[in-house]
């Protein structure tokens, strides 16, 4: 198993925070106009978008649990030879 341990990247973090900030507004305002204002290509757009991007965070839900499975398993990896030396030295 390949565990790496690495330093937060504000930047990027900073660049997540406002794509999805500016996502949000973008939905308030597209939720917002009424449908006789909004053009067939926009809305066209919009439903091809929300379906890419839900898959995305689909996958993204996927790979989180994945990831906490084998950090679970990591864990109880490095806590089943401590438990194994504490009975022996008890012994």
């Amino acid at each position: 198993m390949n565990i790496e341990i690495r330093p937060k990247n504000t930047l990027k973090e900073f660049l997540s925070n406002l794509h999805d900030k500016l996502e949000d507004i973008l939905f308030f305002l597209i939720r917002k106009t009424p449908d006789k204002f909004m053009p067939s290509s926009i809305m066209s757009w919009f439903e091809n978008y929300l379906d890419k991007r839900s898959k995305e965070l689909q996958q993204e839900i996927l790979r989180q649990q994945w990831r906490q499975v084998h950090l679970e398993r990591a864990v109880k990896e490095i806590h089943t030879p401590q438990q194994g030396k504490k009975a022996q030295s008890e012994d």
